[in-house]
């Protein structure tokens, strides 16, 4: 049954996969009837005549409307029509190579020499290096500010940079060292260490496992190795909460019927008239007897409380506050029993009493945990999953 309920799906896939490409003309899917034809007449050497027109007319419409898209653009006053033209003219480009490469006989060059791909590139280079300019415009006044260490200034030179890039990578030897130096003002470094006080020593250690931690702009360190700090991350213990050592025990009562002695009697019987014979005769007497299995259950534990705190460098007021808290706890279990042991189930003792660990102890484990959640609360704060340089891509 199951498999009926697919057939329905798999034939709609199958229905639109098979689409002609007409058909995708008719519906004003240009793209996908240009890729199509393409693709019919790219896999064989010698494409069939259908192929061909269907290839031509794909291409003319294609090509009509984003042509005519550009016209559009280019009446448009402002610098920032030049990216989206750069696509455009790159796009009419390269279908105007494939024009030369499947149809080099075809006419329709001859009748749009502005299709031409001698044209389509110089109009494409042109784009792409006022576009370049656009965006090197856009930096400008953004450089002074971001310089002087004004971090959503050298983010948004740097994301607007990466656009120059991309349209004008002839310049990235030029602009190298400005872009690391913008990205290393962008981005936020936190130094996470462990406060002075009770428990740092644990503190120091947990936080010795960490690497470093890279997330959009925001970089999380816990050692300092001569780079720039913006924001210093104290981790501390505060106070504690304690479950006292408790033991909960169960006895569960067992009883069982067992063989206590056997009676071997001699007894005469009668075989018939004349013979009688002499046999013993077993006779088993039995009792019941008694035992318990008593199972205990042991446990601890404690809560260690404690807050990370940022504070700017060389600042004794905090910019954040978060609390952390950490549970250590602690169990035994055991059975011992007691009776007669022919009545016990089986492995009816397991372990034994323990002596619970010191408070202190339960505490130090708690506190190791500590760096962990400090790290994971830092990340919330400052380095959200959702990524800054994401942002300012869409923005552009």
């Amino acid at each position: 049954m199951k498999n009926l309920y697919l057939l329905p799906i798999l034939l709609c896939f199958l229905f639109a996969g098979c689409t002609s490409v007409p058909k995708l003309l008719e519906n004003g899917e240009f793209e996908k009837a240009y890729a199509k034809a393409r693709k019919h007449c790219t896999r064989d050497r010698a494409p069939k005549i259908k192929h061909l027109e269907q290839f031509l007319d794909a291409y003319a419409a294609v090509q009509a409307r984003d042509y005519a898209h550009t016209t559009e653009i280019l009446r448009r006053s402002g610098s920032d029509k030049w990216a989206p033209l750069y696509e455009l003219y790159s796009d009419l480009h390269k279908r105007s190579l494939d024009l030369v490469t499947i149809a080099p006989r075809a006419r329709e060059l001859e009748r749009h020499p502005e299709l031409l791909p001698a044209t389509l590139e110089a109009q494409r280079e042109d784009a792409r290096k006022k576009a370049g300019d656009h965006y090197l415009a856009l930096v400008r006044p953004l450089l002074q500010p971001a310089l002087a260490g004004e971090k959503p200034a050298a983010r948004e030179a740097w994301s607007l940079h990466q656009k120059v890039a991309y349209f004008l990578p002839e310049r990235n030897s030029e602009f190298k060292r400005l872009r690391t130096e913008l990205q290393d003002i962008g981005t936020l470094r936190v130094l996470l260490y462990a406060g002075s006080g009770e428990f740092d020593y644990e503190l120091t250690q947990g936080l010795r496992r960490f690497k470093r931690f890279d997330r959009g702009w925001t970089t999380i360190l816990t050692q300092a190795a001569g780079e720039r700090i913006d924001l210093e991350a104290e981790v501390s213990f505060t106070h504690y909460s304690e479950n006292l050592p408790t033991e909960t025990c169960n006895t569960i009562q067992y009883e069982k019927e067992v063989l206590d002695w056997v009676e071997r009697k001699k007894v005469k019987e009668r075989i018939n008239d004349s013979t009688v014979v002499e046999k013993i005769v077993v006779i088993e007497h039995y009792k019941t007897v008694y035992a318990s299995v008593t199972e205990c259950q042991q446990e601890a534990g404690a809560c260690a409380f404690g807050e990370v705190r940022t504070y700017l460098p060389g600042s004794e007021q905090p910019e954040w506050i978060s609390t952390l808290s950490s549970w250590k706890t602690w169990s035994n279990t055991y059975r011992f029993s007691d009776g007669d042991a022919r009545a016990l189930p089986a492995c009816p003792t397991q372990g034994g009493y323990q002596y619970p660990p010191s408070l202190h102890e339960l505490l130090s484990n708690a506190v190791t945990a500590f760096p962990h959640h400090a790290r994971n609360q830092l990340i919330r704060q400052y380095a959200p999953r959702k990524s800054i340089f994401r942002d300012l891509a869409r923005r552009e």
